[in-house]
């Protein structure tokens, strides 16, 4: 064999081995591509999903204006049992308003779920302490609903109503979102290039 053979038997033997390792690192890059594009397929189905509750929530009529209308009609007649029956049902109302206003926290929690079986390391805390501040939201609104749904007392319900939503729970709450949005972005690398 001439050196001649040997350099084109090398070449052969560097060419196959530079294919296999342009092989190998294609398939790492696509492994990569294919888990930023499943994380963004979820992060966005998540932020669609918070942006329909969000949208449906302000859209429903009874929760702003529906309820205190109808009682208002009645409370101007003047007549006392038109008013405690206005009372009563206006109370009813409120509660029911009130249940069906929790609904949204039980989807948030949903989605939260399906988060966490793509987040990242850095992500996942984050999750599962907003996922924690809306389970103690939650509880503690579902205890105040149970307490109200044995009296009749306005007052004394809308006392209770006031009393859910701490201050620092809500602004935590905000600051985490800013957090987690923030975190989505720099996983699904969409803002870096």
């Amino acid at each position: 064999m001439d050196t001649k053979d040997y350099f084109i038997i090398g070449l052969g033997i560097l060419g196959w081995i530079w294919g296999i390792i342009q092989f190998r690192l294609n398939r790492k890059y696509q492994k990569v591509d294919k888990a930023i594009e499943k994380r963004f397929e979820v992060y966005s189905n998540f932020m669609n999903q918070m942006d329909e509750m969000s949208i449906s929530m302000r859209k429903n009529p009874n929760a702003t204006y529906g309820i205190s209308t109808e009682f208002m009609a009645e409370m101007l007649t003047g007549d006392e049992n038109r008013i405690n029956n206005a009372l009563l049902k206006f109370n009813e109302n409120l509660l029911k308003t009130t249940r069906d206003s929790l609904q949204p926290m039980m989807i948030v929690n949903s989605e939260l779920n399906k988060l966490k079986l793509v987040a990242s390391e850095k992500l996942l805390p984050k999750i599962t302490e907003y996922k924690t501040l809306v389970n103690d939201y939650t509880n503690e609104f579902q205890s105040v609903l149970n307490s109200l749904s044995t009296k009749n007392d306005l007052e004394y319900n809308a006392n209770q109503l006031q009393s859910i939503g701490h201050e620092e729970r809500g602004k935590r709450m905000g600051e985490l979102w800013q957090e987690i949005e923030s975190l989505m972005r720099d996983e699904i690398d969409y803002y870096k290039n």
